[in-house]
């Protein structure tokens, strides 16, 4: 991804984006929203039997630890944990990481660690490139990107996901930049970039994602990314259109409990 230098602005989001932003992650989280909206630590348990996983949420003084049901899962959590939890999610610890607490085992999932949200307050339109773009590009457009970058790049930028709106550049008449939108979840849609490596850091990816962000709003919808932790130019790439950090998540898979061992864990995905 194209990384520019980040500039000095003052920008803060609407009330109304905010809210709509915390009521999707309240959702996810199984909690009230206005557990999100006040200074306070909060332990919510859901009760779904088959979600394996613990998830985070710390925005300033606010912090909610979601927890699997202790009834179906024997899952007994320290209240210093709850603490360790909150700071893991602080410090942004890397995915793939073991996190062993007293009565489980959990595996740091790929799910990045910060939120970012962009609406027509924040919106930052960027420097022209010389690309021709084009909407919802065919399946051998498409291809012109996917044979240059890594499968694991195409995967996480979400060349991978079918019946999603995607706007593309063209140089030269070869894809080179994509942007890619899941289904929204409510009014949040979550947008993903790819650009291929010889147009980095060339005005590309901000392009392509920028014109993704008019539509998203156009449509009436909330854009959204969640940023994949050590990647800079995918962070400096989403401020430079104009995405304001909202909140840190991170998500933990239980792969043990007590004696008991978890093996179809599926990591998440990032930005």
């Amino acid at each position: 991804m194209d990384e520019q230098q980040v500039p000095n602005r003052d920008v803060s989001l609407a009330a109304s984006s905010v809210t709509v932003a915390l009521r999707a992650a309240a959702e996810t989280l199984g909690c009230p929203v206005e557990h999100l909206d006040e200074p306070r630590v909060t332990t919510v348990t859901r009760p779904e039997p088959d979600d394996r996983s613990i998830r985070t949420f710390v925005r300033g003084d606010t912090s909610v630890v979601s927890l699997p049901s202790a009834d179906d899962w024997e899952l007994d959590v320290e209240p210093q944990e709850i603490d360790a939890l909150i700071g893991f999610t602080r410090r942004e610890v890397p995915a793939g990481s073991i996190i062993e607490m007293s009565g489980a085992r959990l595996l740091v999932g790929d799910d990045p660690a910060s939120m970012a949200v962009v609406d027509e307050l924040t919106l930052v339109q960027p420097r022209r490139v010389p690309a021709a773009l084009v909407v919802d590009p065919k399946p051998a457009v498409l291809d012109m990107l996917r044979n240059v970058v890594l499968p694991h790049e195409w995967a996480a930028g979400g060349g991978n996901a079918d019946g999603v709106r995607r706007i593309g550049a063209l140089a030269g008449g070869t894809l080179v930049a994509l942007a890619s939108v899941e289904s929204a979840q409510g009014r949040m849609a979550r947008l993903h970039v790819i650009v291929a490596p010889e147009y980095r850091r060339r005005g590309f990816g901000r392009t392509v994602l920028f014109e993704l962000v008019r539509m998203v709003l156009r449509d009436g919808s909330l854009p959204y990314a969640r940023l994949a932790l050590g990647d800079f130019a995918a962070r400096a790439l989403a401020r430079t259109v104009g995405f304001v950090a909202l909140a840190r998540a991170l998500t933990m898979h239980v792969i043990a409990v007590r004696d008991t061992v978890y093996e179809d864990v599926a990591p998440g995905r990032s930005f």
